[in-house]
């Protein structure tokens, strides 16, 4: 439908009466003619008449289309366009550039980010000199928040590169509505320029508001095959000096072809340790392992690699964790200590074994051990209570065989402030453990697979053992169960530290616990799970902090976080927690690699990072996707615009303030005109 800018000119519509009165008029007037000869007179009048009628009526009506089209040129008539209605007096605009590893991609007009800054570029150049624009980027920087003119906005243009950074575009959409919320315009609108990458493409999630425009401008791809490791982890929580270890590699394709004969590489501390192939289908993972063997203690920067084109920034991943030479292992022991914890933990170098009485205990020292055992003690004091309370909170682990003569109501002040369940009392009967948690890490690996059932087992029998209360808001997990049903085994939880703990004491009279052979792997795999080694990896863009345990400033020290290789060092955020830190440098750190985590020059740990594997599957939402993911989430101002378009200005223009006619009017304007002289000129009546 046809709109004018300026209707209030079609009043001069009026005027089409002037040439019809002045032809009204030129009919009346008469021209004497004499004629020698009147025979043929009278044919001649009605000929002449017909002729002269014709032409003036061609002339009349040339006049009266010169007119009414010069009129509506004056009124600007136009054709609307799309859904953003005619340009408006001031805008804000807000232009989001995906500049995501996946905009590496090559076309026939150069890189995806290339051709994207190009189509913003264009983008600008549709707005009057008043409007105000955002650039944004996958950066979201804080700077972007602010509103700039058009001038400075293709200069901040031109510096975006490619970040390791990917985004969600309903984060990205919520970002740029952020920008608008500190002021008022008489319209706003989005522009994102990307692939529309499957995994970042989540429009449906988008919350509609009709005071602004989404407009979608979809860059051209290529299918593409890619190879990626998609996640790496260790076998075993712990890896020992000197013992075999394990760690698995998972390879995907996010690709449409299968991939053959890929190589994975396994660097450790600079040195290639193990090689593999693996063959992946189209749009599969495949999960490869590569054996290792630690020979120095300390921190070990491991590198995993495969050769992959085009696409590379997901062809490596980091990984570190720590190699430890000992594991503190500290016994407070009661009056009947035994000699069982010396000689599992006492005649193996690598754990640091030390038996103290309780009366002895230096609460300062706990803080310091790896796991704390409480050997048959006969009370626990309210002051060695707190600091175990202390110590659990900060991620200590502690084993309790209880005393058989013991001050119950110590003894169960300290579970209720763990959230365990109480001691109620000894019951004298024989039982049997029946049940065993064979899923938890304890007993993975300890039985064959084809003798785990009680038949095959001969699991530890007991002549007396504990009962405790019952309580629902317990955190209980029960790895060794009697066949009464009581517990024999328990682990609770407390803030990141474990309480194993056990129903009889390890002294004779009560089970056969002592000698039994279970004893000896159980307590070595608590003790190996306390050593606390964890993989220090976090992906960069993520909004997760990984924590360093051990490590608090002092002072106006300072954590740095530094990479030789790349020459980066900077000053990471960080808080304080009980026993540690938690790092959170993410949005700082411009390159996957090992970082160096140091205090006063100190290196306290090596924290890994790697890009997001979010790019990695080439899929793409093509425009009938868009659209339909659109309508889902009720955004009934969504324009999509193909990025084939030779000049996204016109086309903006256009739809901003519809087709312009008024161009065409004049040139029918001085069409009629002509025709109405070349009649005149031309065509002879007599």
């Amino acid at each position: 439908m046809i709109r004018f800018l300026t209707p209030h000119f079609l009043y001069a519509l009026s005027l089409l009466a002037i040439p019809i009165i002045i032809h009204l008029f030129n009919f009346r007037r008469f021209k004497k003619v004499v004629f020698t000869n009147v025979r043929f007179l009278q044919e001649l009048k009605e000929e002449t008449t017909r002729i002269s009628k014709l032409k003036h009526l061609l002339v009349l009506a040339s006049r009266l289309l010169a007119v009414m089209f010069l009129v509506f040129a004056f009124a600007q008539p136009i054709i609307p366009v799309g859904k953003t209605g005619v340009q408006t007096a001031q805008k804000n605009v807000s232009v989001f550039v995906d500049n995501s590893f996946s905009m590496e991609g090559i076309t026939k007009d150069g890189s995806l980010l290339e051709v994207a800054k190009k189509k913003a570029t264009e983008i600008v150049k549709a707005y009057p000199a008043t409007t105000r624009f955002q650039l944004l980027t996958n950066d979201f920087q804080s700077v972007n928040q602010r509103l700039i003119t058009k001038d400075e906005f293709i200069d901040e243009l031109s510096r975006v590169k490619i970040s390791p950074i990917s985004r969600n575009l309903s984060a990205v959409v919520e970002r740029q509505k952020e920008a608008f919320s500190m002021q008022w315009y008489d319209a706003k609108d989005l522009f994102l320029i990307s692939d529309f990458q499957s995994s970042t493409s989540d429009i449906d999630q988008i919350k509609p508001d009709s005071l602004v425009n989404l407009n979608v401008i979809a860059l051209p791809v290529q299918p593409t095959a890619n190879a990626f490791i998609d996640t790496c982890s260790l076998s075993s929580p712990v890896v020992l000096l000197n013992k075999p270890a394990e760690l698995n590699v998972v390879v995907s394709n996010g690709g449409e072809k299968d991939l053959d004969n890929i190589p994975v590489k396994l660097i450790i501390n600079g040195s290639q340790r193990s090689v593999a192939t693996v063959s992946v289908p189209a749009g599969k993972s495949v999960t490869t392992t590569l054996s290792f063997t630690v020979t120095v203690p300390g921190w070990q920067k491991l590198e995993i690699s495969i050769i992959d084109q085009p696409i590379t920034f997901d062809d490596t991943y980091y990984l570190s964790f720590e190699v430890r030479q000992e594991l503190n292992v500290l016994s407070l022991d009661g009056h009947n200590g035994g000699p069982y914890l010396k000689a599992l933990f006492g005649k193996d170098l690598f754990f640091k074994f030390k038996q103290v009485p309780v009366t002895q205990v230096d609460y300062s020292s706990l803080q310091k051990q790896d796991l704390v055992i409480l050997n048959e003690l006969p009370s626990l004091p309210s002051g060695l209570s707190a600091e175990l309370i202390k110590y659990l909170s900060k991620g200590g682990n502690i084993i309790w065989f209880p005393d058989s003569s013991a001050d119950l109501s110590g003894y169960n002040q300290f579970l209720q402030q763990v959230g365990g369940e109480t001691f109620s009392r000894i019951e004298a009967a024989n039982d049997k453990v029946e049940n065993i948690d064979l899923k938890s890490p304890l007993f993975s690996d300890i039985f064959e697979k084809n003798q785990r059932s009680v038949s095959n087992i001969d699991y530890p029998v007991t002549s007396k053992h504990f009962v405790f209360n019952g309580n629902t808001k317990s955190s209980r997990h029960v790895l060794m169960a009697l066949q009464s049903g009581s517990s024999f085994l328990s682990e609770y939880s407390k803030d990141k530290g474990k309480l194993f703990l056990f129903a009889v004491p390890l002294t004779p009279g009560f089970s056969n616990l002592a000698r039994h052979a279970i004893i000896v792997p159980m307590l070595y795999k608590i003790a190996l799970y306390s050593m606390h080694s964890p993989s220090m990896m976090s992906v960069i863009g993520g909004e997760t902090s990984i924590e360093v345990e051990s490590a608090e400033p002092s002072g106006e020290e300072t954590f740095h976080l530094s990479n030789l290789a790349s020459k980066i060092d900077l000053i990471p955020m960080h808080r304080v927690l009980p026993g540690g830190i938690a790092i959170n440098a993410n949005d700082q750190i411009p390159l996957a690699g090992q970082y160096d985590l140091t205090v006063s020059g100190i290196n306290i740990s090596t924290l890994s990072f790697n890009y997001n594997r979010k790019e990695s599957v080439m899929q793409f939402l093509e425009e009938a996707a868009l659209q339909e993911k659109g309508k889902a989430a009720r955004i009934g101002s969504m324009n999509y615009f193909k990025s084939t378009a030779a000049d996204l200005t016109k086309t903006l223009n256009q739809m901003a303030e519809g087709i312009s006619l008024w161009k065409y009017c004049i040139l029918l304007v001085l069409l009629f005109l002509l025709a109405e002289t070349l009649i005149l000129r031309y065509w002879k009546t007599s």
